[in-house]
């Protein structure tokens, strides 16, 4: 039997703070394992946490960056439950007054609406060994501003889920809130799922899939459980509620235990820290500091720029090659030339390499130069390719790299009209050809002409003069 697939998501994304909530420790991913702890983060007894208030602003950003109502009064709860990971034995979030509710994210094909966002500390992070069959646990990530973004069960899909996830990923990067490096675990994803026959009136019984890492893990953990759960319904058995875990290898889960609710975390306001108050000035200053979203980007390559939409799609895409765009147009407005150059060059090659944009050896200025020589007519295209391939490859100045490597055109006809009779003298057979009527002889002789001539010699000069050439033969 086919089924209706129902899925709500709990997003973790780290902020991009400098230290942690509570403590003065830094906030920065790795280090050796615990030597980014303190008394306060690592819950020892006698300690009182101070809040960052930094987070509160990026946790506000987060909620305009997702359309979501921001709250002028929020409070911190204690969630208590008994983990390694968890050196208090409860986590300090925002349960009954969260900063931001009410949310939306429009994903192409629908809208799916977000029902809080809330702020929390991260737990640590627990090490198997399956050699020495323990468990280790490392508490640099104790103490990291999370924000926990909560959607409603809107999503009907896999792909839908995926969609979101990305939407969600990229506005926060644009914001400037969390790096949403899954490998790194600064987002990832809780996926609550249940089926239900086509237009039944309830839910099924949803089961939660914890600590998704990727985007791939997320279709695939999604796609996994459906078929788990439609295999049980069919062969007339219930779904049990209940915490699961995703295993990469295999893709499978496998339960790690019942479902917990909000009773079983035992729920108490936070007797050490005081409410979030925000003031309306205080709100409106953070709206007015807000950098341009994807939306409104897309929108200025598309009708300012007059870029394509699936050439403005990829270049938003990614915020730091959009950023490298935007920073090389603006010192030489090409804005078509710099985006092919951007998209099919560098682009291919950061692909090649496996890099990113942060490790490139040259700036949005010599990239802007390299547009520049090629549209000015004072390189070829395909110098300008070599140009930049000499940049990616070892960096430097691209007038200098285009005086070195002979790329500089030469104008003066004199030497190509030489060239032409030359040319034409040593291969009558292919002019003949051409004279009868066979135009890709055409493209043959080009290549004798650049071959004789060399890289620093005009194509269209070339052309122009080799039409004359074969028109008075």
């Amino acid at each position: 039997m086919n089924y209706e697939t129902v899925i709500g998501l709990e997003i973790h994304a780290e902020m991009l703070t400098h230290s942690k909530v509570f403590c003065t420790c830094t906030a920065e991913f790795g280090g050796e394992e615990n030597t980014r702890v303190c008394p306060r983060c690592s819950g020892l007894p006698g300690t009182l946490p101070v809040f960052n208030q930094g987070a509160a602003r990026l946790a506000v950003k987060a909620g305009l960056a997702l359309g979501c109502t921001i709250h002028s009064y929020s409070a911190f709860d204690r969630k208590n439950y008994f983990y390694p990971d968890l050196p208090k034995a409860y986590q300090i979030t925002q349960f009954t007054h969260p900063i931001c509710t009410d949310g939306k994210v429009d994903i192409g094909s629908k809208v799916i609406r977000i029902n809080r966002i809330h702020i929390e500390e991260d737990a640590g992070k627990l090490v198997h060994d399956d050699y020495e069959n323990v468990s280790l646990a490392d508490y640099n990530r104790c103490g990291v501003p999370l924000i926990e973004i909560v959607t409603e069960p809107d999503i009907r899909s896999a792909e839908e889920a995926r969609a979101f996830v990305e939407q969600v990923a990229l506005r926060l990067k644009y914001a400037g809130v969390c790096d949403a490096k899954m490998e790194q675990g600064s987002l990832r994803c809780d996926v609550n799922i249940s089926i239900m026959p086509p237009g039944a009136a309830e839910f099924g019984t949803r089961t939660e899939i914890k600590n998704l890492n990727s985007l791939k893990s997320i279709v695939r953990a999604i796609e996994y459980e459906y078929s788990r759960q439609s295999e049980l319904l069919d062969n007339g058995k219930k779904v049990i509620q209940q915490t699961l875990h995703f295993n990469e290898n295999h893709g499978t889960t496998k339960p790690l235990r019942s479902k917990e609710e909000a009773h079983d975390y035992r729920y108490f306001p936070e007797p050490d820290i005081p409410p979030i108050l925000l003031r309306e000035e205080d709100i409106a200053e953070i709206t007015a500091s807000m950098p341009e979203m994807p939306a409104d980007r897309l929108a200025r390559y598309e009708k300012g720029y007059g870029l394509s939409e699936p050439d403005a799609k990829l270049l938003v895409s990614n915020k730091d090659l959009s950023d490298f765009y935007d920073a090389a147009v603006q010192i030489y407005p090409a804005y078509k030339p710099t985006a092919s150059t951007v998209l099919v060059e560098l682009l291919r090659r950061l692909n090649d390499a496996g890099a990113a944009v942060k490790d490139l050896k040259f700036t949005p200025a010599d990239l802007a130069r390299v547009v520049q020589l090629s549209e000015e007519g004072a390189v070829s295209k395909n110098a300008a390719k070599e140009i930049l391939r000499f940049l990616f490859e070892q960096g430097g100045d691209p007038d200098a790299i285009a005086k070195e490597q002979g790329y500089i055109m030469d104008h003066d006809t004199s030497a190509v009209e030489a060239a032409v009779e030359e040319v034409l003298a040593a291969n009558p057979k292919a002019v003949a050809e051409y004279k009868a009527g066979s135009q890709k002889v055409f493209g043959f002789l080009m290549g004798q002409m650049c071959k004789r001539l060399g890289k620093s010699a005009n194509p269209q000069i070339i052309r122009q003069c080799l039409n004359d050439g074969l028109n008075k033969v």
